[in-house]
């Protein structure tokens, strides 16, 4: 599980492959296995070219197992993408291969398997079962082979993780039970059969069908008793079986589980993920119980749990991506646990700490250099001590206290000497770069903070939505008197909200709508989100909008107060938190003469007619992005260019995304007009579409100027970056991070402001 080290140590055999034995076959076996750590990662490009070169390999050198392993491969890829015609094609050459080679061997059993998931994804039914029938007779006559087995078990499981995803629960479900059955039947007594047995239980839960997991969960304890009683996993079906008992109310049960569960887990993990997740139910049962100080220790001491976590994600991509997600409901508990107890002052500063968190979640989909301004030795140094902290939390888990205490003992003291080498870094980054630091490590505002950060005349009005309740609060600057700060209780909750969110969204976007409907929505949106501030919003010269949840994708500008809306009668930005915001204000221009402000703007790029031999370009038109000339974009920015005397237009050809990269920290001025491309599952890969060459000279750009490549070679001492662009402020939601995407790319080179497209 490992994705960081496998890659390295496939990347020096590789190495040493192409050096000593350019054609070995043990080179196309690298490449094969570097596709599937690509595609693990969702980069699907570099997946097919390794496995393309690999399939090149494997028959020139008339590698016929290796041509039908390379096949299966690409069919996955294929169907990934959803080109099923071709991964059904692919996988019928592998089949015909295996088939000469072995008619009844592993081979075979793993190519109808994948066949098996083709037909399932087309709906199928019967033609999918008959192939898993017949992989799974082959794989019991032969007693299988663990890695066939584990090939199919592992696949049955990423389709489920998939279908999840797109919210096919049931279909999940059924991926995993089919990896149970394999796993009954070959290995019943083995963790794999146990973590199986959790996974399910856990979806059950979300399914609603709490027998079903009731019976994972003890199944799953029933193997773990024999096999690593003790162990993490062991605690986690704990936890599990302890979150139905809380759905059924039994709270007495619940909380003895919890409490179970978090022992063993202070135990063997402190001050880990999976402690906090046990401090946020124990909180649960304790607000259910009504005893309200306690929630508010157990709340709160949960997200300090995850505080410290944060700091020592370190290297896989896979738990930065979920952190964020993981982290939200625990601090909007322990923000209305304080707000029940009125300590509104406290809820606030939570609120902070829930969102001014680094941009590791914005970073999780890629791996990334780490900014210009940090030291490339510093860089290094916490990179390998994260990645060791990781090993070694992991090899904890694998431990059983009554078994290996002599080990489990070392490796706390070990994690503890990590732990502090961390924060030793962390200090050497703050010192030598502060930008980084404060991007990545923000030291949350508190309520004072934040009212010394906003300008005279700006009210900051931040939320937090809640599964079933909401707040709003309301900052005043430092000059005003009085406390600073109200706290209003909305009545509505995230789902009720997401969806007259969508329903405002709708409205505007369809062609014809009734003017009426959407001046009605307006109007009650406003009075929901903000009448309560009313007064506040009315002395205020400008609006400071920190949005949460669903209303990341509320245009707030079209609100209607009264008969206009509400960017009629005051001026408004939007930030993800105010310390963020402070950070971003400490270069504020002070420039107000046009003349002497430098401009580039980039307008009308080339498209070719047909869709380039560029893989990421094919695979950003076949996701959407449209290569439509733009002609306009050539005359809004001519008259753009107008108004500042210094000020230069790339245009048509010129437009590349070579001179996006290299603008330098001059320009105060960027405008983009262009195509955008929004990739919400994986954010970074979300672009603007500068000019496209038809055939990409070597070691050229292909025009697609994509977020991570903002973040890892863009420096920016902008004011203003406007992207004129579709979509060009959307992105992925991703917990407190709110919206990642074009535009946290952009403020995070170094722009200020940036104005963008819902």
């Amino acid at each position: 599980g490992d994705l960081d080290a496998a890659q390295n140590g496939l990347l020096k055999a590789l190495e040493i492959e192409e050096t000593i034995a350019p054609e070995s076959p043990r080179l196309a076996i690298c490449l094969r296995e570097l596709g599937r750590i690509d595609i693990a990662r969702g980069d699907l490009i570099t997946a097919e070219e390794r496995f393309r070169r690999a399939l090149a390999l494997s028959e020139r050198q008339r590698q016929s197992p290796q041509v039908a392993i390379t096949l299966q491969d690409l069919a996955s890829l294929d169907m990934i993408r959803g080109d099923l015609a071709m991964a059904e094609e692919r996988l019928r050459r592998a089949l015909e291969i295996d088939e000469k080679i072995q008619p009844e061997g592993l081979g075979v059993a793993l190519t109808l398997h994948y066949l098996g998931l083709l037909a399932e994804k087309r709906g199928e039914i019967a033609s999918a079962e008959e192939h898993y029938r017949r992989s799974l007779h082959i794989l019991e006559k032969r007693g299988g082979g663990t890695y066939f087995i584990g090939r199919a078990v592992f696949q049955l499981q990423d389709q489920a993780v998939v279908e999840k995803l797109m919210g096919n629960l049931a279909r999940a479900d059924e991926s995993l039970r089919r990896a149970l059955d394999i796993q009954m039947r070959i290995m019943p007594e083995s963790q794999s059969t146990a973590e199986t047995c959790f996974q399910r239980a856990t979806l059950a839960i979300e399914r609603g069908d709490l027998a079903l997991a009731e019976e994972m969960h003890v199944r799953a304890l029933a193997i773990l008793e024999k096999q690593s009683p003790g162990s993490l996993a062991f605690s986690d079906n704990l936890e599990g079986l302890g979150t139905i008992a809380f759905e059924r109310g039994d709270l007495r049960k619940a909380e003895e589980l919890f409490q179970r569960a978090l022992t063993m887990r202070e135990k063997m993990a402190p001050g880990s993920t999976q402690v906090a997740l046990s401090l946020h139910h124990l909180g649960q049962v304790d607000r259910r119980k009504g005893r309200l100080a306690m929630a508010v220790e157990h709340f709160c001491h949960a997200t300090e749990a995850f505080d410290q976590q944060r700091k020592k994600l370190g290297g896989t991509k896979e738990g930065r991506a979920a952190f964020g997600a993981t982290t939200a409901e625990p601090y909007r508990d322990c923000l209305a646990a304080l707000m029940d107890v009125g300590r509104p002052e406290e809820a606030f500063r939570i609120l902070e700490r829930g969102r001014a968190r680094s941009f590791l979640d914005l970073l999780a989909e890629r791996d990334l250099r780490w900014p210009a301004d940090l030291p490339p030795e510093l860089a290094r140094d916490r990179q390998q001590t994260d990645t060791e902290y990781d090993r070694a939390q992991a090899a904890l888990g694998r431990l059983s206290p009554e078994r290996d205490q002599t080990e489990v003992n070392r490796l706390l003291v070990r994690l503890r000497e990590l732990r502090s080498r961390q924060e030793e870094i962390a200090t050497k980054i703050r010192q030598v770069a502060p930008r980084t630091s404060a991007l990545q490590d923000p030291r949350p505002l508190d309520l004072a903070g934040t009212r010394a950060v906003l300008d005279p005349g700006t009210v900051l009005l931040a939320w937090s939505v809640g599964k079933e309740r909401s707040f709003l609060f309301v900052v005043q600057p430092a000059e005003a008197s009085g406390p600073g700060l109200e706290v209003f209780s909305l009545p509505l909750g995230d789902k009720a909200l997401r969806e007259r969110v969508a329903s405002f969204r709708n409205l505007m976007q369809r062609r014809g709508s009734d003017s009426k409907a959407i001046l009605t929505q307006g109007r009650e949106l406003y009075d929901i989100l903000l009448r309560p501030a009313d007064a506040r919003i009315t002395a205020a010269a400008r609006l400071l909008i920190s949005p949460d949840g669903p209303l990341h994708t509320l245009p707030f500008a079209a609100l209607v107060r009264g008969s206009r809306y509400l960017v009629e009668k005051k001026p408004i930005h939007t930030i993800i938190s105010a310390t963020v915001y402070a950070e971003v204000k400490k270069s504020r221009s002070t420039q107000e003469d046009l003349g002497k402000e430098r401009l580039v703007a980039f307008g009308d790029p080339g498209y070719p007619p047909l869709t380039p031999d560029d893989p990421e370009v094919r695979e950003a038109v076949r996701r959407g992005l449209s290569l439509k000339p733009l002609p306009a974009t050539r005359a809004e920015v001519e008259e753009i260019v107008a108004l500042y005397p210094q000020a230069q237009a790339y245009l048509g050809r010129e437009a590349t995304e070579e001179k996006a990269k290299s603008m330098g920290p001059e320009p105060r001025i960027i405008h983009f007009a262009c195509h955008g491309l929004l990739d919400e599952r994986f954010p970074l890969n979300s672009a603007l579409a500068l000019t496209i060459p038809a055939q990409p000279a070597e070691g050229r750009d292909n025009g697609l100027l994509q977020a991570w490549e903002i973040f890892e070679s863009v420096r920016l001492d902008a004011d203003l970056v406007t992207l004129s662009a579709c979509d060009s402020a959307l992105g992925q939601e991703m917990g407190g991070e709110g919206i990642l995407g074009l535009t946290r790319a952009f403020q995070y080179a170094g722009a200020r402001s940036v104005l963008a497209s819902l």
